[in-house]
C-alpha cells in the first residue's frame, strides 16, 4: 500500500499539532498523553489487523465450502456413472 507525500504530510502536520497543544496546556501533561496516544494508535493498528484477519478466514472458509461442493459434486457424478454402467 502506497501513500502519497501529501497524506503523510497531513499526518505528521495533525500529530504535531495535537502534541504541540498537548504541551501548551501543560508540560507535565505532555508526559501523560504521549503513552495515551501510543495506546490509542497501537490499538487502532491491532484493530486493523483483526478485521483483515477475520476477512482472511472467511475468504478461506468460503473457498474450502466451493472446494467442498465442488469434491461432492464430481463424487454424485462418477457415482451415477457407475451405476448407468452396471445396470
Amino acid at each position: 500500500m502506497k501513500f502519497d507525500a501529501r497524506t503523510i504530510e497531513a499526518v505528521n502536520a495533525f500529530i504535531r499539532l495535537f502534541l504541540v497543544r498537548v504541551d501548551e496546556v501543560h508540560t507535565g501533561l505532555f508526559f501523560l498523553v504521549i503513552p495515551l496516544f501510543v495506546i490509542v494508535v497501537s490499538a487502532a493498528a491491532v484493530a486493523v489487523v483483526a478485521v483483515c484477519v477475520a476477512f482472511a478466514v472467511v475468504a478461506v472458509a468460503l473457498g474450502v465450502i466451493l472446494m467442498a461442493r465442488r469434491g461432492i459434486s464430481a463424487a454424485y457424478a462418477h457415482s451415477v456413472a457407475a451405476q448407468a454402467v452396471t445396470t
